[in-house]
């Protein structure tokens, strides 16, 4: 026979998927004389009896036309039951038909009859509590034992001289040694035919699901539990060709390829069925063969139906059976297993038996009727966890196979989960009928639906989609397969015939698969071709849509640093590989990391450009996306070193910026610059990363300490303010570590300080405020201000009076706005002793209110002993005659005391600014 081979030169490693180590039992039971009473199973009949009355299960409230066609014998109300036959002269099969069409029944039955249920005298029965969770025990009065069914195990062999298998063990064939007996070197491979067929009620051991038939041992992969790609292929094609009805494959890869594609194909042509466990990766990644359209996907749940959280999940799950089993081991020995490859044999022989008790069904139907009769432990429905549910045995031998189990689904409402990478059947019973699936897909990308059915269709199909760009509407064939682009979320699609008038009913059996979307940096697979990316921190999703898919980016450098990429998959189904290759150097590969898990690299760059090409282990496209993330940070040089030491100080000057690096964590930086005048310097530097701190000291000409400060945790800056005379000064810098990713920002700004003041040069009162701040009358605010054009308050001029007059006697003011503990309360009160302040009308002072000019005149009048003339022009012109203040302000011109603007006018009401005050303050004081 010619086998297809693998085209690439690379191996696949396949797995056994167990969960956990097993635990032996080191002795062998102790054999029995005989079966004991009331082991025997009862002769089985291959085809279904007629039965004598049926059990109807009603949706809602029952049709009244049922009463007309039937007998009903007993009704249970509360449960919506009823149990009827066929009125008399009434065709069974007719009135059959009638009723299992009918929307309005949930589901139609036949009343069999009840008996004792099988039982075995095996000694460890009750170990075995998964024949009990699966209600296979209760299968056992249908079916307990097949001449008929052939299952074949590809898997590490078998223990051929296990007294609990050996007679049901039929011919097989060993792939890792030819010539040799598929003898288990492993013991995975007789775990698992334990489970299915270890000989029931001989006294021995355990029970198998099924207590006799055919298991056929191929051998595949060797005593590691591993095993290469093309064995598995060959194995499941000898168990076609040498004539196995089921084909058990408790073994798994994280990769889809053709090869893999068409042997379970053709199984599916040859009327084979396949049984996969999901795997026992912990995530959402089912394996292959499992998670083909047509192989039953099995995972496993908990003794108290809770999922086992290591089984693997996802959109291709059918069923979940027991997670942990006690079976047969090697050495003629038992002990307890877990994992899916223990529940996918139960599966396995739950079909054995259906097919033993129904052998016309059709291997679609198996899987269908073992989907329909699972037990929902789950979400309602279907769900990604559970899938249909778990496996019930006895259902799947005593309820009657549904054509079409999803109905109600005839509009989208009442859409029926039917998730990618599998297959359905179901049927359309006429023009009226509509079948609506929904189906979550995990990405963007195009869902792929083929209609396949046994035989034509009656008129012409339709198949709709509805999706994010609406609805679409085609013509659909048996055999054809259907594009469709699709968006990460959820989808619909019906199919119906194209005539509403169409009265025959049809079966048809749909398909699914998905290929993910073409990222947006293609055409990206040669390094000519690399998608540009900016020097920066960043990180771009990229996916593997096509065979051999392999995506380049380049970046640019033109500055030295430190570089971290790292790729990160979201699925197992990818095992990613990272290449760096600067051009025209040689490049390095990074696959240090399993499947699924994430590739990194750091290393430092140097100006030009890098290229990365982001890759997988195999060259399958693949249903996931991957994260490359990009960090960068530079390295900067510092334009001013060497400048470690004071004689090497960079000479800097006022307001100019300095940038710097400190490039290791010793590193010191000196810097100089002269003062040619007192004054107020500040000293800054910016860019200071969150986790360094900056220490900034200042150093006189002799490198004697002045002063030293240092940023706050986290902040990204210091600075200090200080008045220096004239001379030479140096700046130290340090730093906790090192910084190269970025510059420091080091900047000396100066104001010559005039009487210790920073704001008041070339200010027109510069020569009064700085006579009276000599003198010790006026003092500034903080940091250096004396805010000349600031307007000064009535406490402010009187204080300033009073240090000028030198009045020393208090009097208690008696100000109702003018407290003992206000700051110019003293002032006040030695002015008011003096006679220069009265207050207002109300008994205020209103000590913190502007002193407009008038008053300020009227304040220095009172120092100067003014009173004032009646004689003479009103001497501003925007004054009235009858004004209060005009007798003193005449005086006041008259002596030279006071001017106006230059427009004549005195602006008596305006405020008045501290310059103002102090000019005429100093005025007087030098009179």
């Amino acid at each position: 026979m010619n086998r297809r081979r693998k085209s690439a030169g690379w191996i696949i490693l396949l797995t056994v998927l167990l969960a956990t180590a097993s635990f032996h039992y080191p002795y062998e039971p102790a054999k029995a004389d005989g079966a004991q009473a009331g082991g025997e199973q009862r002769s089985l009949t291959h085809a279904e009896e007629p039965a004598d009355s049926w059990i109807v299960k009603w949706r809602g409230e029952p049709d009244p036309t049922f009463a007309e066609s039937s007998v009903v014998l007993r009704a249970y109300d509360a449960s919506r039951v009823y149990v009827a036959r066929p009125s008399d002269g009434r065709e069974p099969a007719e009135w059959l038909d009638r009723w299992k069409r009918s929307p309005q029944i949930e589901y139609i039955v036949p009343n069999r009859e009840v008996r004792i249920a099988a039982a075995t005298n095996d000694p460890f029965i009750d170990r075995q509590t998964y024949l009990q969770q699966t209600h296979a025990v209760d299968a056992w009065s249908e079916v307990n034992r097949s001449d008929s069914i052939v299952v074949a195990l590809v898997d590490t062999g078998v223990d051929l001289d296990h007294p609990d298998l050996k007679d049901n063990l039929v011919t097989g064939v060993n792939l890792i040694q030819p010539g040799q007996p598929p003898r288990d070197d492993n013991g995975h491979g007789t775990n698992v035919a334990g489970v299915i067929a270890a000989v029931g009620n001989n006294g021995k051991g355990v029970a198998g699901m099924l207590w006799k038939t055919s298991i056929m041992p191929i051998k595949a992969l060797e005593p590691s539990g591993r095993g290469d790609e093309d064995k598995l292929g060959e194995g499941i094609r000898y168990a076609v060709d040498h004539g196995a009805d089921i084909v058990v494959l408790s073994v798994g890869l994280l990769r889809n390829d053709s090869f893999l594609q068409e042997i379970v194909q053709y199984a599916e042509d040859h009327g084979v069925l396949l049984i996969a466990a999901s795997g026992n990766d912990e995530g959402r990644n089912i394996r292959y063969p499992a998670a083909y359209p047509t192989v039953l996907a099995v995972g496993g749940i908990k003794e108290n139906n809770a999922i086992a959280e290591r089984a693997n999940y996802g959109p291709e799950l059918d069923l979940v059976a027991p997670w942990s089993v006690f079976t047969t081991a090697v050495g003629g020995r038992y002990e307890y297993r877990d994992g899916t490859s223990m529940a996918a044999p139960q599966v396995a022989a739950a079909a054995a038996m259906i097919w033993t008790k129904y052998p016309d069904l059709k291997v679609h139907e198996v899987r269908n009727l073992l989907r329909q009769t699972a037990d929902d432990v789950g979400d309602a429905g279907w769900d990604e966890r559970t899938g249909y549910g778990l496996l019930r045995v006895d259902r799947a031998l005593t309820e009657p196979y549904r054509t079409d189990m999803y109905e109600p689904n005839d509009d989208r409402q009442n859409a029926k989960p039917f998730s990618i990478s599998r297959m359905i059947s179901a049927e359309l019973t006429g023009g009226a009928d509509a079948d609506w699936f929904a189906i979550d897909v995990p990405y963007d990308g195009t869902l792929h639906v083929q209609l396949l059915s046994d035989q034509p269709a009656p008129s012409e199909v339709k198949l709709t989609h509805t999706g994010y760009d609406g609805v679409t509407t085609k013509a659909v064939s048996p055999g054809e397969t259907l594009d469709f682009g699709v968006r990460k979320g959820r989808n619909w699609i019906a199919l119906q015939f194209a005539s509403g008038a169409e009265t025959a009913a049809w079966t048809y059996r749909l398909s699914s698969s998905f290929s993910i979307y073409s990222d947006p940096f293609e055409e990206n697979d040669r390094q000519y071709m690399a998608y540009k990316l900016a020097p920066r921190n960043q990180t771009v999703t990229g996916t593997f849509h096509a065979e051999d898919d392999k995506d380049w980016y380049a970046v640019t450098f033109e500055q030295s640093g430190k570089v971290k990429v790292k790729v990160t998959p979201d699925t197992k189904r990818i095992d990613p590989i990272l290449t760096v290759e600067k051009q025209g150097e040689r490049a390095m590969t990074i696959d240090d990391n399993e499947d699924g898990e994430p590739e990194s690299y750091a290393f430092e760059v140097f100006p030009g450009t890098y290229y990365f090409q982001v890759s997988k282990l195999m060259p399958d496209p693949a249903n996931g996306e991957y994260a490359f993330e990009l960090q960068y940070e530079p390295l900067y040089i510092d334009p001013n070193e060497p400048n470690d030491r004071s004689f090497q100080a960079t000479v800097i000057g006022m307001d100019a910026v300095y940038e710097g690096v400190f490039d290791r964590a010793s590193d010191v930086d000196y810097f100089k610059f002269n003062l040619s005048a007192r004054s107020l310097v500040r000293l800054s530097v910016a860019g200071i990363p969150a986790d360094r701190e900056v220490t900034l000291a200042l150093q006189s000409g002799g490198l004697v300490p002045i002063a030293q400060s240092a940023n706050s945790p986290g902040a990204s800056a210091v600075s200090m303010d200080i008045p220096l005379d004239p001379g030479t000064y140096y700046v130290r810098l340090s730093a906790s570590d090192t910084i190269q990713d970025r510059m420091y920002e080091l900047k000396v700004h100066a104001d010559p300080l005039i009487a210790g003041f920073v704001d008041i040069a070339g200010h027109w009162a510069q020569g009064a405020i700085a006579d009276l701040a000599n003198r010790g009358i006026v003092s500034g605010y903080g940091a250096y201000t004396f805010g000349p054009d600031r307007k000064i308050s009535r406490a402010e001029a009187v204080t300033l009076i009073v240090k000028a007059f030198g009045y020393t006697k208090r009097r208690n003011p008696g100000f109702t706005d003018l407290p003992p503990n206000h700051w110019a309360y003293d002032s006040v009160s030695k002015a008011v002793q003096a006679g220069v302040v009265q207050g207002y009308p109300d008994g205020r002072f209103d000590p913190d209110g502007q002193l407009s000019r008038v008053e300020m005149a009227s304040l220095f009048a009172e120092a100067l002993g003014i009173a004032g003339k009646l004689r003479g022009n009103v001497p501003f012109a925007d004054l009235p005659a009858d004004h209060w203040a005009v007798p003193i302000l005449k005086q006041l011109k008259a002596e030279g005391w006071i001017e106006g603007y230059a427009d004549g006018t005195f602006r008596p009401d305006e405020p008045t600014t501290r310059a103002e005050f102090v000019a005429l303050l100093s005025r007087i004081l030098h009179r």
